[in-house]
């Protein structure tokens, strides 16, 4: 009985990981082809994603913010000491970040980094908001 239990919750897990992916995928081709190609391609490139992660449309689409801007930007990271984070903070502010103050979008982004503090890291998102 126990091991018909277990075969039949791990057939289950596979056959919803297909049907996850499959569903991710659409979703996130539909979600990208508003993405700019530069972009697009350099930060979303499908090889590189996790296939089991949902990538459907944000909750976000059509917010607006209440305050006008420009605005201040919080990333707070859990660690920076790898190549990746150490690329992905850079471009954020040699490349993107310039971009939208120039277009008076953005006038501060501020970076924290909690060195992998989960409770560190929830005080400055925090901070951040109450600000």
């Amino acid at each position: 009985m126990k091991i018909s239990k277990i075969v039949s919750v791990v057939l289950f897990s596979w056959f919803l990981g297909i049907f996850s992916t499959a569903s991710a995928q659409d979703l996130c081709t539909e979600c990208l082809s508003k993405v700019p190609a530069d972009m697009r391609d350099y930060v979303y490139n499908m090889d590189f994603m996790d296939k089991d992660q949902p990538l459907g449309p944000t909750v976000m689409k059509g917010w607006k913010s209440p305050r006008k801007p420009p605005w201040t930007i919080g990333y707070a990271s859990t660690y920076a000491g790898n190549t990746w984070r150490k690329g992905a903070m850079e471009r954020l502010m040699e490349v993107v970040y310039p971009k939208w103050k120039a277009l008076g979008m953005v006038d501060e982004i501020v970076i924290t980094q909690s060195n992998l503090d989960d409770t560190l890291q929830i005080q400055q998102m925090r901070q951040m908001i109450d600000g």
